[in-house]
């Protein structure tokens, strides 16, 4: 009476015992002993199945045969596949140490007139065996046919013979099995079911187009995939599409182990899948054009369908949460009150991961949080996004180290005050109704270098207690096609969510005007400015942008800037005040005459702090206060770093 196997081994061991008597059969043999023999292979075979439909729970083999629903031949020729990797015996039974031949697994398994007909297409390219990975097709060398091949078993098999129940390595370093979220997740509800309907088409009638489900960074994407897949009794296996190898046998394995382990293929990240003339993407979608299992693709809330055209694609887009759902995140996360809860939710329009990312470094901060500790968590979330593409830019200058004239302070001024009444005039009193532009500012400051546009920009997020930063183009614009795009995409969806205000400095790289279209180059680059001047009028907050050329800034910006605001080459007047507040009272000597060193050097603010500093130092090397004669050293040099030439006059201050 057969029993249950005790272990995976004992089970693997009758395998090998199967396939040692399978080739030890000879059709030239005694015909009494081939028929014992037959005998034998029978009742194993049977025994085997009896013992493993004994187990309490299904062995390794047993899940995968019936998961990609093998034949008794299929099987059959995995299992003799399998005992040759883990037996020398069957390797030395068989007389080839890289693999079994095709033709022996013809002569052997399909040798009876019932199943020959199964071979070529069981053990053809398109048979299950080799289509899913679970057998290796093996060139047995140049010249020889198809049936002088050999077959073998790829390592994750012989893993999962033995029991192992991890992700092989090769699928490991680009995908994962994710478990549904234990919090319930604020998604609307009829969202989950019309997912759910669309991955159940997947799973019960292997068709249907692919879910492309759409939200910012944090939107809870995976988490909802996640949810449904478990809803349908399966896990979800999320591949990162920027580690995705692009050749056939890596694809070949995740079909492979999302069957295995029921799983839904969730391809993260499908915004990169978007260039049809990409290997990956290509690829992609030549493999699971028949794949009969369920596939779903998440991208960026700013992207067009990822490209898998042989599927096609159906829309579902995660909105950020309300304004209520993110104070109940907030509360979920963090012991805070109900009001600072409600406070964050109002001013930070984050997704639910952005908030519990936040949450983790607010809660370091102190025992008793302040909205000022919530910023700093907020910060901390976005700053990859951020900083990836520029810096922070912390100023601890005040408004009267500013020197500017009358009319461009007055529009600063101006600046800040749209920004504090904005929620007055545009949503208490209806002008969000009347106006078609976007919420947000986009101000140009023009000027010659070191005329006060980068500390002016410091100045008004101080100001209004919001975070700048500062862009660098060179990382920005990128010569790839698209890429600028996403790198903008990333920018401003970061800024929005965190409140932060973009500095794009000396932005006529970016910024400058379109060109005439006379080759893909240039069609592609006016792409880039024609996104741009959509997400600045789509960003809520506030865009500065400084030029020192103010001719070069293309026209349709202009027409979309709130403000354009000079930055001059100070005038005498104005220079004497820089001389004076840029140089602390403690350093002065007596004999200074900032009158003169304005009159005589027509420089910015810049080369005046400039001057400053190493008039600073010559002092300090001399033992003394600043003096005239230091100024006049350290101006002079500025003034030739400028390019310019001192006169016989100037000489004589």
């Amino acid at each position: 009476m057969a029993t249950a196997y005790r272990s995976i081994r004992e089970h693997l061991d009758d395998i090998v015992q199967l396939a040692r008597l399978v080739l030890g059969r000879r059709s030239d043999g005694d015909p009494r002993e081939t028929a014992e023999l037959d005998l034998r292979i029978v009742d194993l075979g049977e025994i085997i199945e009896a013992r493993m439909a004994l187990a309490e729970k299904p062995l390794p083999l047993d899940r995968l045969r019936t998961a990609f629903q093998l034949e008794a031949t299929e099987q059959r020729c995995l299992w003799l596949a399998l005992a040759h990797a883990v037996s020398g015996e069957v390797r030395t039974a068989c007389g080839n140490p890289d693999g079994l031949p095709l033709e022996l697994l013809d002569r052997v398994v399909y040798g009876s007139p019932r199943v020959r007909d199964r071979f070529a297409a069981e053990l053809g390219t398109q048979g299950r065996l080799l289509r899913y990975g679970l057998l290796e097709l093996r060139d047995a060398g140049t010249g020889t046919s198809r049936l002088g091949s050999v077959v073998g078993v790829p390592d994750a098999m012989v893993e999962l013979a033995h029991g192992v129940e991890l992700l092989p390595e090769d699928i490991a370093g680009f995908a994962a099995l994710v478990d549904p979220p234990a919090d319930e997740l604020l998604i609307e509800e009829g969202l989950v079911r019309s997912l759910t309907a669309a991955l159940r088409e997947h799973v019960e009638h292997q068709r249907g187009p692919i879910p492309l489900v759409k939200g910012a960074e944090g939107a809870g994407r995976r988490s909802l995939l996640a949810r449904v897949a478990h809803d349908l009794g399966a896990r979800a296996l999320v591949v990162d599409c920027r580690a995705l190898p692009a050749d056939r046998r890596s694809l070949v394995a995740l079909q492979r182990e999302a069957i295995l382990r029921r799983a839904l293929i969730v391809l993260s990240r499908g915004e990169l899948l978007l260039e049809p003339n990409d290997s990956a993407a290509r690829a992609v979608d030549a493999m699971f054009r028949g794949y009969p299992g369920p596939i779903a693709i998440t991208c960026g809330a700013h992207v067009a369908s990822p490209l898998v055209p042989s599927r096609g694609t159906v829309l579902f887009e995660i909105p950020v949460p309300t304004e209520a759902e993110r104070a109940q995140l907030w509360l979920r996360h963090l012991p805070i009150t109900t009001e600072l809860a409600a406070q964050a939710a109002a001013r930070y329009r984050l997704t639910g991961g952005q908030i519990e990312r936040a949450a983790r470094v607010t809660r370091a901060r102190a025992d008793a949080l302040a909205l000022e500790d919530v910023h700093a968590g907020v910060r901390s979330a976005l700053d990859d996004q951020l900083s990836a593409l520029g810096s922070r830019v912390d100023w601890h200058q005040e408004w009267a180290d500013l020197v500017l004239p009358k009319e461009s302070l007055d529009e600063l001024r101006e600046l800040i005050s749209r920004v504090r009444h904005r929620r007055k005039v545009i949503d208490d009193w209806g002008f969000g109704k009347k106006v078609a532009k976007g919420l947000g500012l986009a101000v140009l400051f023009s000027g010659p270098p070191g005329t006060g546009k980068t500390m002016a920009a410091g100045l008004i997020a101080q100001e209004l207690g919001l975070d700048l930063y500062a862009i660098d183009l060179s990382r920005m614009v990128s010569k790839y096609i698209g890429e600028t795009e996403k790198n903008l995409a990333q920018v401003f969806d970061a800024a929005e969510v965190g409140h932060a205000i973009l500095l794009f400095d000396e932005a006529d790289a970016l910024f400058s005007k379109r060109t005439e279209v006379k080759s893909s180059v240039d069609r592609y680059a006016n792409l880039e400015v024609n996104y741009l001047l959509q997400r600045m009028e789509a960003f809520s907050g506030i865009t500065i942008l400084t030029t020192n050329f103010d001719a070069a800034i293309d026209e349709a910006f202009r027409r979309r800037l709130s403000f354009r605001i000079a930055f001059p080459v100070p005038e005498e007047e104005e220079r004497e005040r820089l001389w004076r507040a840029v140089i602390p009272t403690a350093a002065l000597g007596a004999d200074i005459r900032f009158s003169d060193l304005a009159q005589k050097f027509a420089m910015s603010g810049g080369y005046i702090k400039n001057a400053a500093l190493r008039a600073a130092y010559l002092a300090a090397a001399d033992g003394t206060t600043i003096r005239m004669n230091h100024l006049l050293r350290a101006a002079t040099s500025e003034y030739a770093s400028m390019g310019k030439v001192m006169t016989q006059g100037m000489h004589g201050l």
